[in-house]
């Protein structure tokens, strides 16, 4: 009796540190939506919380990576830091701030919610059963690549009217006309995010305007940031582990790390992203392609145009991943979901 009691009981804490081991690694239950639902909102006001507090270095990013193209003024000629004190000084914070700020929120909570909220959920579905320390990089690679561009195609109505309002954004004068930024001079279309999306509705249509415009360029993007990123966050966690334990500080380390990798593996996708995107909203190349950006790019600029705006870029992922990684963790697990 004593004995069968005490196997019982090396039983039980077998399967505890079991479920220990393994506690934070496993997916949700896929037929629990409360579950699933409260991933997604972990990575949506993340997201949406460092999209806020930064808006200002995505502002100064996007100017960046459009002013090149035909049609645009360039104005912006010393680099980041003298485009941002440059808005500053002609726009006021208040309007550096709000440039394409709906657009900015609406993208992250839908893009976010999906590409880091669901990240472990898809992670668990490529491998099932196994923690992340025996999941392979390139699995975590597939995880990442799937829920950024799952995301990017949700988010890309909010993406073409963020850019297209950073794009046009500035003072008007008293003649009714542009005083600042890169339409200086000309009349101002849209008065809100909102007048934006129903001009591009009204113009394009709702699937040509808001859904397909830029959406390959989009959708690769937001793939390979979040292959990099959440891949090369997941690993760093595991590889980091022993040294930091497991808490902010390893958390912080991890994020450091890939908020540089993601960067350089998306801004060329990013460049052209935003010029597809910008298109029909002011400057050249109206009926601008993916591909056929590319080539512009390239033929352009050369190689030094796939990295217009890198150091904003850096400057905003960087700081972003910092703040927005800890934070989605600390959510997750406030709402008793699994860890990233």
């Amino acid at each position: 009796m004593h004995m069968h009691s005490k196997g019982h009981s090396l039983q039980s804490r077998d399967r505890k540190q079991l479920t220990e081991k393994f506690a934070g690694t496993h997916m949700a239950p896929l037929s629990s939506f409360s579950g699933l639902s409260r991933e997604y909102l972990s990575g949506s006001l993340a997201s949406c919380t460092t999209a806020a507090l930064f808006s200002p270095l995505e502002c100064v990013k996007t100017r960046l990576q459009l002013q090149d193209m035909p049609g645009w003024q360039r104005i912006y000629t010393r680099g980041f830091l003298h485009a941002l004190q440059q808005i500053y000084r002609q726009d006021g914070l208040l309007l550096l701030w709000s440039h394409g700020f709906a657009g900015l929120v609406g993208r992250d909570f839908f893009y976010s919610g999906m590409r880091t909220g669901m990240y472990p959920t898809v992670r668990g579905l490529i491998a099932p059963g196994r923690a992340p320390g025996d999941i392979s990089l390139a699995e975590k690679i597939a995880a990442g690549a799937v829920t950024g561009g799952l995301g990017a195609g949700l988010a890309n109505p909010f993406d073409v009217v963020r850019v297209r309002m950073t794009a046009e954004g500035g003072v008007v004068g008293a003649d009714g006309l542009l005083a600042t930024g890169m339409c200086a001079g000309k009349v101002p279309r849209w008065g809100s995010s909102l007048a934006c999306a129903a001009d591009a509705a009204r113009q394009e249509g709702v699937v040509q305007g808001l859904m397909v415009r830029g959406a390959s360029a989009s959708i690769s993007r937001a793939a390979m940031l979040t292959a990099a990123q959440l891949s090369s966050y997941d690993h760093a966690k595991v590889h980091l582990r022993a040294a930091l334990g497991d808490g902010t500080l390893l958390h912080v380390a991890a994020a450091l790390i890939s908020g540089f990798i993601a960067t350089a593996a998306c801004n060329p996708a990013d460049v052209v992203k935003s010029r597809v995107m910008s298109s029909s909203g002011g400057g050249g190349g109206g009926g601008a392609t993916g591909a056929g950006m590319v080539v512009e790019v390239w033929r352009r600029e050369g190689l030094r145009g796939f990295y217009r705006g890198f150091l904003p870029a850096y400057a905003r992922i960087g700081p972003t991943v910092f703040i927005q990684m800890p934070l989605a963790e600390a959510l997750r697990s406030a709402l008793g979901v699994q860890a990233l």
